[in-house]
């Protein structure tokens, strides 16, 4: 199965459904997406059961972001590209 290039039906943006995510879809007897990624984030964000995102300021470099947890207090709170930079220093 070769990559295939989609039109988003909602904001008709060209996105690349790989052939590894084809064969994902398959096994899952899924169809392929409509949407590109993008816009299938905002929908699932916008459904009930969504979780909750909770706006906090990096404690590291101070950028906004948002998280999917409640932050406790006492407890420092990352942004997601200073979290990933300490998991890959981790992983070293």
């Amino acid at each position: 199965m070769p990559d295939v290039d989609i039109i988003c039906i909602q904001c008709k943006a060209e996105f690349l459904f790989t052939e590894k995510q084809q064969e994902m879809f398959y096994q899952r007897n899924m169809m392929a997406p409509q949407r590109c990624p993008q816009c299938r984030s905002k929908k699932a964000a916008k459904r009930p059961d969504a979780p909750s995102k909770y706006e906090i300021v990096c404690d590291h470099c101070g950028k906004r972001d948002s998280v999917p947890f409640q932050p406790k207090v006492g407890r420092s709170v990352l942004c997601k590209e200073c979290h990933e930079a300490t998991r890959s220093r981790a992983r070293a």
